[in-house]
């Protein structure tokens, strides 16, 4: 673990200038200043008491970290975290971070400085191994809901993301639909990398040809989903006939494409998202997708919190995984042949 004299030294500044810093006891010049704070967060340094877990009082306070706070994927997590934290005297702190790096760091930050008592990740991608990896050597009290780490001894509730996937491929194979195109999402994602090993998997198993550009990113976001749509769906003679989209924010965007190409939606093109958001079955949508149980990962994920921070639990880490569902709908077709 980084020492202050590590610090100094990177800084290339003297010790006392780095306690100046820290402790904000004295005027440090904005050059020295930047210089330290930038040694802080590259050698991940925590002061020694608070990495002993010295404070004097707990803050009573939760974190749950979010990537895009509007994402309606989020709310019913959000719903569950605060209501379980609410019962327990806890008052739940959202931190949006837009996907941006530092904002993460600023809840990690919020956490080692004892503002908050524990900290729920949804955002976790596979760089941000070190960061947790060295919160659970510190003790720190946190759970990784809709995220799994390989290889991390961390509290996890997440849904089986690789049975999901397979579950969706074969929904469409079993339709007879041979020619089938994922869109993924953020590269360094876990759900993403977890989604595309079931969907590989599933086709095949039916021995079924994955032709490389049909399986292509569209963020997880409309825009780029609907971009994308348009490009896999501009030859009228070689193009899917269903296309999966991890998410329905996605899938949303693969309809609008389809109407905008006046492609008829489910009988020239079936679509499937993920996690059954509020506006999935609205009348002029009726998407087919893979219920996600939102409100229960978020329940979950609190629970387990909530009981580390009171026992000062350190050890029996669990991996929980909750059931998902298939919704069938009108964009897949199903309900039409039969």
């Amino acid at each position: 673990m980084s020492t202050i004299k590590d610090i100094a030294k990177r800084a290339n500044v003297s010790v006392a200038t780095v306690s100046y810093v820290i402790n904000n006891t004295r005027y440090v010049s904005p050059d020295k200043r930047k210089r330290v704070e930038e040694a802080i967060k590259e050698m991940n340094y925590v002061p020694n008491a608070v990495a002993r877990g010295l404070r004097v009082k707990n803050s009573k306070v939760i974190s749950l970290v979010v990537a895009d706070i509007t994402n309606p994927f989020y709310p019913d997590i959000a719903k569950a975290c605060e209501e379980v934290a609410y019962q327990a005297g806890y008052t739940l702190n959202i931190v949006n971070t837009n996907d941006q790096d530092d904002r993460l760091m600023d809840a990690v930050t919020q956490l080692r400085e004892g503002k908050v008592d524990g900290l729920i990740n949804t955002t976790t991608l596979d760089h941000h191994y070190p960061i947790i990896e060295n919160l659970i050597k510190e003790n720190y009290p946190i759970v990784l809901a809709h995220r799994f780490l390989e290889g991390l001894n961390i509290d996890s509730v997440v849904a089986d993301n690789i049975k999901v996937a397979m579950d969706a491929t074969n929904h469409f194979i079993n339709l007879g639909h041979k020619k089938i195109a994922f869109m993924t999402g953020v590269t360094k994602s876990p759900i993403n990398n977890l989604r595309i090993k079931g969907f590989l998997k599933a086709m095949k198993d039916a021995n079924l040809t994955i032709k490389k550009e049909w399986l292509a990113s569209g963020q997880a976001k409309y825009q780029q989903s609907y971009d994308l749509a348009k490009q896999l769906l501009k030859d009228s003679n070689d193009r899917p006939t269903a296309i999966i989209n991890i998410n329905d924010l996605g899938a949303l965007g693969v309809l609008d494409a389809a109407s905008d190409l006046d492609i008829s939606v489910p009988e020239e093109l079936a679509i499937m998202g993920f996690d059954d958001l509020f506006f999935s079955s609205m009348r002029s949508v009726q998407l087919t997708t893979i219920k996600i149980p939102r409100y229960e990962i978020g329940q979950k994920s609190m629970e387990i919190l909530i009981n580390r921070i009171k026992n000062n639990d350190t050890e029996n880490y669990s991996k929980v995984v909750l059931p998902s569902e298939l919704i069938v709908r009108k964009t897949c077709g199903a309900c039409l042949i039969h």
